[in-house]
């Protein structure tokens, strides 16, 4: 169910109800040459979905303006903001939904950058929940890579088990940026542009449909523990 679908009064029916809201949480970024600038944000809102057909609990419409890397404004279309300018908007909207009756805010996000998820972990409201769908173990399902990095094998694997139409299989090119360096790039703390890079950080030429479907399964083990644990946590309404 998508609040934006709803009215007023019958939003004010299901607030009767439950006082929960899932709130997706994407970016424009660039993802190399082989994935679209909506990779993270398609991938939140497909778990956002799943937890809402399990729960019962509203979708919110997808925020979708997130915090990236300074070194991407190389990319064309790539889009980011301040952390403290995405904290501030999320507060903003945090507080209309808290006085109506929202109380606890379930926040999905796929994009794993450290100043994206501290604007989305500060917002100062308590009944607030941030999940990075990434943050999982998947060292048993990887090749190339023991972590997930960048349009990677990781990700690709995703895109290619739920959008395998968006994929641009003939594109795909593996790249690494020595850690040392990337860690300067993740840090913010370097702007220009990465050298050599197409976009990506790992090995998306060894991404599979049948990773990507195992990598989604996870997710959906997770975030249906995690949303379960707090809803729990709190009691239901």
């Amino acid at each position: 169910m998508h609040l934006s679908d709803l009215t007023w009064q019958e939003v004010s029916d299901y607030l009767e109800a439950r006082d929960a809201l899932i709130l997706p949480v994407g970016i424009c970024e660039q993802h190399s040459r082989h994935l679209p600038l909506s990779t993270d944000t398609v991938v939140a809102e497909y778990i956002a979905e799943f937890l809402s057909e399990k729960t019962g609990f509203l979708v919110a419409p997808t925020f979708n303006y997130g915090v990236g890397l300074p070194c991407d404004k190389v990319f064309p279309g790539s889009t980011t903001i301040g952390w403290q300018d995405m904290r501030a908007c999320l507060t903003a909207i945090f507080d209309w939904w808290n006085s109506q009756g929202f109380k606890k805010i379930f926040v999905i996000t796929a994009h794993g950058d450290p100043f994206h998820l501290k604007a989305l972990r500060e917002t100062g409201h308590e009944g607030v929940f941030v999940l990075d769908l990434y943050d999982i173990d998947l060292t048993d399902i990887l090749e190339k890579q023991k972590t997930v990095k960048h349009a990677c094998e990781a990700e690709t694997s995703v895109m290619l088990y739920l959008f395998p139409e968006s994929v641009r299989l003939e594109k795909i090119e593996d790249f690494e940026t020595p850690d040392d360096l990337m860690k300067q790039y993740l840090s913010h703390s370097r702007e220009d542009a990465i050298p050599g890079s197409p976009g990506c950080q790992g090995y998306p030429s060894s991404a599979t449909k049948q990773k990507g479907k195992r990598i989604v399964e996870l997710m959906k083990r997770h975030a249906l523990a995690w949303i379960t644990r707090h809803t729990t946590d709190l009691g239901d309404t």
